[in-house]
């Protein structure tokens, strides 16, 4: 009977080789002490200069950041709330603090 839960496992590992070892995924995003690794580790962009940097030029109020990996780049996607209550995300790569775009923000 122990054997037979072996045997299942080893079956359902061959009958579905992707989910054995499947790739990395293409969009990752990190806890803040993983934040904090990578941005030492990888010399990244702090997240709070580029949250104050995205709140003035959309003249909104920073929420919050969180650095994420979009295939091989980190990016910080930063959410903004406006006086009017629209949200605004707005997404600045975390190298080199420039942003690669924005939703809802018109």
């Amino acid at each position: 009977m122990r054997n037979a839960g072996l045997v299942l496992a080893l079956n359902l590992v061959a009958a579905f080789p992707a989910m054995a070892a499947s790739p990395a995924p293409e969009h990752e995003c990190y806890s803040a002490a993983q934040t904090r690794e990578r941005v030492a580790a990888h010399k990244l962009q702090a997240p709070f200069r580029l949250m104050t940097s995205a709140a003035a030029r959309f003249q909104a109020e920073a929420i919050g950041a969180k650095l994420c990996r979009w295939k091989e780049a980190f990016v910080y996607e930063i959410t903004l709330l406006r006086r009017d209550g629209r949200v605004i995300h707005v997404f600045m790569n975390a190298g080199t603090g420039q942003m690669i775009g924005a939703k809802n923000a018109k």
